[in-house]
């Protein structure tokens, strides 16, 4: 007896420790051998006692038949043949509708029964066209079954008052049976879902407190980090006010080149603090750079951003070259953001007396940097979590946790990879790596760093409200070798313009009275001023109005503007004036 009571338990789970073909699902394996197992178990019961009772094949025979028929479900299951096993389930099911009920006409409760098929419908089909249909179906057959009562267009068996309320009482009595075993099934259905929904609410709940822990620590980190290189710009600046208010305010006054330094050194750790900064929305947003490739000078660009990180770097720079090429085909801005990243959280982690390395080579078609640090090293199971965003090595309020990954998603935009290897107490290494396309189109040697190039005789006009910029690129293009001529508003913007017919017009994109664009447009309508190559300058960096400034003007630098981002944007329009100029390191 035990025996038989154990198998009967494991028949509805037949099929579940296999792999089933579409509908791969247990639950709904155990649901179809339920419904089978009892509606067969149902049907042989009916087909007796109406048997005794009424002695009537057209009944019973047909019942002990489906009962044997329904047993096959399980071994289509059992087979893997889910599919199958639901078409059966539904086929027995509406033949038996429309047998029975055109055989003994109301008595079958037709209602019920389409209640039940349409509910296992849409607990058992996954596919929103095939659950649909087979409600259709089931309503369809439903009302034909109606048509025929009411229409009398088949006569039902003659039974007697007692047997027809014996047909009726079994009749609802299995409906309700099934209706009771499917509301089972959706109460642990719903109560499945509430338990993977509440599991979901509180994994992402805590992955969301970890997030704000991260960004909670990443902005008092920022906080730090702004303050702390702040500091001497505010404070340096405001001695070197009160030097000149001690020695009546003349011209000029000396300046020691260690305040030079300190100051340039925090403006440019407050740059690239800014730069991953804004990185970091865009990556967030979903919007990345578009890498634009050219030709330059591998050489000369590694100068000179190691020409702008020895003044922030407390320890050496050191540089090797090895097997690359005069010149390559890439994005220099995007990779010059990759070193700014790399170098700066080099400079973070290395030790007093150690050395940077940065190492440049060729290998296999692809350009490899690598820079290399002597510092405490990374653990090994910590290496790769360095590269996820607001994850940092650093102690509180020393480190953002923002460059590395934001470098891993620009290498990754221009077609390479960065990785790490981190040697504990030795220091660590990370290495870029981009397909190299050689440029062959220029077969003069690489411009060397100590080589500057000047547009002598250049007329550029600078438009900017902000007086501090304009004081800024008037030493910028004098450096450069250009003339300068500036305007603070639109309408001295133009009257400048005509006066001096600049060979470049800086425009700011944000101006008070009309906007740069709308000054850009009367600029084209002047048959005087049309000509003259537009250049747009902005502290905003949002993609539209980029895409804009470039659509329109004839190029786009973002504030602060670097020295060589100046050069090489006016380099396009004033070529025929360089001058160049040789002088010792």
């Amino acid at each position: 007896m035990r025996r038989f009571w154990r198998l009967l338990k494991t028949l509805p789970y037949l099929g579940t420790d296999g792999a089933p073909l579409p509908l791969n699902s247990k639950r709904v394996i155990i649901i179809l051998n339920s419904l089978a197992l009892l509606t067969s178990f149902l049907c042989f019961l009916i087909s007796t006692v109406l048997w005794n009772t009424a002695h009537e094949i057209r009944i019973s025979g047909v019942g002990y038949a489906m009962a044997l028929i329904y047993l096959g479900v399980p071994l289509f299951n059992k087979a893997g043949k889910t599919n199958s096993a639901l078409l059966t389930i539904f086929i027995l099911q509406s033949f038996s509708a429309m047998y029975y009920g055109a055989l003994l006409g109301p008595a079958i409760n037709i209602e019920a029964l389409a209640v039940f098929l349409c509910g296992a419908a849409l607990l058992i089909i996954k596919s929103s066209r095939y659950k649909w249909a087979a409600i259709t179906f089931v309503l369809t057959v439903t009302v034909i079954l109606k048509v025929i009562w009411y229409g009398n267009l088949v006569d039902p068996l003659p039974l007697s008052i007692s047997n027809n309320r014996l047909v009726y009482f079994f009749a609802a009595g299995a409906v309700l049976l099934m209706n009771a075993l499917l509301l089972y099934f959706y109460e642990r259905a719903v109560n499945k879902s509430n338990r993977e929904l509440e599991a979901l609410v509180e994994e992402r709940t805590l992955a969301l407190d970890q997030a704000n822990r991260y960004k909670t620590t990443y902005l008092n980190s920022l906080s730090h980090d702004y303050r702390t290189q702040l500091n001497p710009i505010y404070g340096l600046a405001h001695e070197l006010v009160l030097q000149a208010e001690d020695e009546g305010m003349p011209d000029h006054i000396q300046v020691s080149t260690d305040v030079i330094r300190a100051l340039y050194a925090s403006s440019r750790n407050m740059l690239d603090m800014t730069n991953v900064v804004l990185d970091t929305a865009r990556i967030e947003a979903g919007m990345y750079d578009v890498p634009q490739p050219a030709p330059f000078s591998v050489r000369q660009w590694l100068y000179q951003q190691l020409d702008t990180y020895q003044y922030v770097s407390p320890v050496p720079l050191q540089l090797k070259i090895a097997g690359i090429p005069g010149r390559i085909v890439s994005d220099a801005a995007l990779l010059t953001r990759i070193l700014s990243n790399l170098l700066t959280n080099a400079i973070k982690f290395s030790r007093p007396g150690g050395t940077i390395t940065i190492t440049a080579r060729a290998a296999s078609q692809h350009f490899l940097l690598e820079v290399t640090d002597e510092g405490k090293g990374i653990p090994a199971e910590e290496l790769e979590k360095v590269f996820d965003l607001y994850i940092t090595g650093s102690k509180p309020g020393e480190g953002t946790g923002l460059g590395l990954p934001i470098s891993r998603k620009i290498a990754e935009t221009l077609g390479g990879t960065l990785t790490a290897a981190s040697e504990t107490g030795k220091g660590s290494t990370f290495r870029l790596s981009i397909p190299m396309v050689t440029d062959n189109s220029l077969k003069s040697q690489p411009q060397q760093p100590n080589e500057f190039e000047h547009f002598y005789g250049a007329k550029v006009l600078c438009v900017d409200d902000d007086h501090s910029n304009r004081l800024l690129a008037e030493l910028q293009l004098k450096r450069l070798g250009c003339t300068t001529a500036f305007a603070a508003s639109s309408g001295e913007a133009l009257e400048k313009a005509r006066e001096v017919i600049p060979d470049v017009i800086l425009l700011d994109y944000y101006l008070p009275e009309i906007s740069g664009m709308e000054l850009l447009d009367k600029i084209r309508k002047d048959t005087l001023l049309r000509h003259i190559p537009v250049i747009f300058i902005s502290g905003n960096t949002n993609t539209a109005e980029i895409a804009a400034a470039r659509a329109h003007g004839d190029g786009f630098l973002p504030k602060p503007i670097m020295l060589e981002q100046l050069y090489h944007a006016l380099l396009p329009f004033l070529s025929s004036r360089l001058v160049t100029e040789s002088r010792p390191l």
